[in-house]
């Protein structure tokens, strides 16, 4: 049984740390957006806004990453399941700031929805590949260690 109060501490350490991390991400985004287009002012609207989905969409990620609720779910679950929730959040995200508009063209969510989908095949194909490096690494560490046990059983 896990410890309870270390995984509540690693969600918190996380959430503080995520929070950080993307609203900064996301001003700089939107300051270098602003820059291109010559606009001189951010909404302060705006703004609370991105800061209120920035808790959200890192509230997710703990909630699908850390063991503090979900407890036996494999790496591949998890990151189907957020992505799920990471992709409703989102586009709820973009109409609420009016990214997309109550008038999102078909174009512009078919580009959405094949932006998620690549992000989680890369994702995929990374931890596939991870997985097969570390079990490759952990059968040549079995097999140095079964060697080493045979030679001294033959003594």
């Amino acid at each position: 049984m896990r410890n309870y109060k270390k995984d509540r501490n690693q969600f918190l350490v996380w959430m503080r740390n995520g929070i950080a991390f993307c609203t900064t991400w996301f001003l700089i985004l939107v300051l270098a957006y602003n820059y291109i287009c010559g606009n001189q002012m951010i909404s302060t609207v705006r703004l609370i806004k991105m800061v209120f989905l920035v808790i959200g969409g890192v509230f997710l990620f703990n909630l699908f990453f850390t063991h503090l609720l979900i407890r036996k779910f494999s790496f591949i679950k998890r990151l189907t399941g957020f992505m799920i929730a990471i992709s409703v959040y989102e586009s709820f995200g973009f109409w609420w700031l009016d990214i997309f508009g109550t008038d999102g063209t078909k174009m512009r969510w078919s580009v959405f929805v094949v932006i998620i989908l690549a992000l989680y095949l890369i994702c995929i194909v990374i931890y596939q590949n991870y997985s097969k490096r570390q079990g490759e690494i952990y059968t040549q560490a079995l097999q140095k260690y079964q060697e080493k046990r045979n030679r001294e059983h033959e003594k």
